[in-house]
């Protein structure tokens, strides 16, 4: 099948290039630096140190979507233009999805076994205090509203990706649009609004991006 062959060329580039490291940045750093945190602030409850491990390792899986994502559609648009004016052995949109299906799927797993680790770390760490304010969020609907938010900066980063032809301009388009979904999730947040429709509807609008980004780059012509 073209696609799982794609998918596995696109692991080959990924280790070739030593890109494939950045997906240990989440597993390995997101449960060691909030471990490390709830020791230095002395965190009052597991569920909050859980909350606050969850934020670190979606932050770090969020710049990891952004630049894989960022340069697995902007980097051919850009530097590989035989890519337009070629006809290849298959279709280009069986190419793009096979390498999005690698980055994307790669940090949405390694996002889940870091939140794991997160989890974890803070039962074993972090006693809960009878005074313990409640978290701001329950932990495990944190966790599944950050699986939304990396997919919608993944799809929104791809699609810019195709209408800028650049993986820096889809990069920064990619970081506009976490800093815009941040800014809306805490001001629902504040006023107590923010329910599972929030990254539900992120998930459908990275979802629609992927496909949008997927079916343009076909249709480039050059």
């Amino acid at each position: 099948m073209a696609l799982t062959h794609n998918a596995r060329w696109e692991v080959t580039r990924l280790r070739r290039s030593r890109r494939v490291w950045l997906l240990l940045i989440p597993v390995v750093a997101g449960p060691i630096g909030s471990a490390i945190a709830d020791l230095y602030l002395r965190v009052p409850s597991s569920g909050t140190a859980q909350v606050l491990g969850l934020l670190i390792t979606a932050g770090l899986a969020a710049l990891v979507v952004l630049d894989l994502t960022a340069l697995a559609v902007g980097e051919d648009l850009a530097l590989r233009t035989h890519y337009l004016t070629f006809a290849l052995p298959q279709s280009r949109v069986s190419a793009l999805a096979g390498r999005l299906a690698v980055v994307v799927g790669g940090t949405l797993a390694v996002y889940g076994v870091g939140a794991l680790g997160v989890i974890l770390f803070a039962n074993a760490l972090v006693s809960t205090s009878s005074t313990a304010p409640t978290p701001i969020l329950v932990p495990a609907h944190l966790a599944l509203g950050l699986l939304g938010l990396l997919v919608f900066l993944g799809g929104v980063t791809a699609a810019a990706g195709v209408v800028t032809r650049s993986a820096a301009q889809a990069l920064v388009a990619g970081i506009l649009a976490g800093v815009v979904a941040a800014g809306v999730g805490s001001m629902f947040l504040i006023e107590g609004r923010l329910t599972a429709l929030f990254p539900e509807v992120l998930a459908v609008v990275g979802l629609v991006g992927f496909v949008w980004c997927v079916v343009q780059y076909g249709r480039i012509e050059g």
